[in-house]
C-alpha cells in the first residue's frame, strides 16, 4: 500500500494527526492532534453540563421520572440553536480532521514520489 493511502486513513480513521506521525512529521500531526482533542473536550463539557442540568431538574421533580419526559427534555437541549460556539467548535473539529487527511495524504505523496526516484536510480 502506498505511503499517501496509508497515511490519510490513518487520520481518516484512528485519529487526525495520526497519519502524520507515522510519516515522520511528529510536530505536524501533534498538532492535528492537539486541536482534536481540544475540540473534543469542549464539547464534552458541554455535554455533561446540560446533563446535569436535565439530572438536577429530574432530581427537583420539574421533570417526570418518566422516558418521554426526560426524552422531550433531552431533546430541548438538543435543539437549543443559542449554543454558536459550539456550532464553531464542531466545525473547527471538522475542518481540522478534512485537513489532517489531505495534508497526510500529500506528505504521503511526496514520499511516494521521492522513493520511486531513488529506486529508480
Amino acid at each position: 500500500m502506498k505511503n499517501s493511502l496509508y497515511a490519510a486513513l490513518l487520520s481518516a480513521i484512528i485519529c487526525p494527526g495520526s497519519g502524520q506521525v507515522w510519516l515522520g512529521k511528529k510536530w505536524l500531526g501533534w498538532g492535528f492532534i492537539s486541536v482534536s482533542l481540544l475540540c473534543v473536550m469542549v464539547l464534552m463539557n458541554h455535554i455533561i453540563s446540560r446533563a446535569q442540568v436535565i439530572a438536577e431538574q429530574i432530581l427537583a421533580g420539574y421533570i417526570g421520572n418518566d422516558l418521554s419526559s426526560i426524552y422531550t427534555e433531552v431533546s430541548k437541549a438538543a435543539l437549543d440553536t443559542q449554543s454558536t460556539d459550539l456550532s464553531g467548535i464542531t466545525w473547527l473539529f471538522i475542518a481540522n480532521w478534512a485537513l489532517s487527511i489531505a495534508t497526510a495524504f500529500w506528505l504521503g505523496a511526496k514520499q511516494d514520489k521521492q522513493l520511486q526516484t531513488k529506486t529508480a536510480d
